[in-house]
């Protein structure tokens, strides 16, 4: 039997699975129904097309980099927490230097901030894909 998990990785991992794949079939379901009108003609066709592709693979592109942020945001407050690096029970090698106190802390914010900005890209790209998608149409 499966031992509960303490970390509601899983939950967060299963949630931003819904969330994305839903909002792929709807823009799927919005795509074909678009491209089965018959008074569109076929430039319009393919410009919708260039452009619901576009907003796909820049929303897939953008999962990886929101789910990396997410994680590089952990081992920040892990650091900050712990206030050492690197934090206590996360599998490091036994021969890296460890900081502790101050200079500790400042890696913890530096660590939180990137993570940060991978998250916000990772979310800013669809909405990149979608500007760009709606020029070509």
């Amino acid at each position: 039997m499966l031992k509960p998990s303490k970390s509601p990785v899983l939950l967060v991992m299963l949630v931003t699975l819904i969330i994305f794949g839903g909002a792929l079939v709807y823009f799927t379901m919005e795509y074909l129904s678009q491209v089965t009108k018959s008074e569109l003609s076929s430039i319009d066709a393919a410009g919708h097309q260039i452009g619901m592709w576009l907003l796909v693979v820049t929303m897939l592109a953008g999962m990886p980099a929101v789910g990396m942020g997410a994680y590089v945001m952990y081992i920040g407050s892990r650091i900050h927490v712990t206030q050492q690096w690197p934090p206590a029970g996360m599998g490091f090698r036994a021969n890296t230097p460890i900081m502790l106190g101050e200079r500790a802390m400042l890696l913890g914010w530096s660590v939180l901030g990137l993570g940060f900005v991978l998250v916000v890209c990772g979310l800013m790209l669809p909405v990149v894909g979608w500007k760009f998608g709606n020029l070509v149409q």
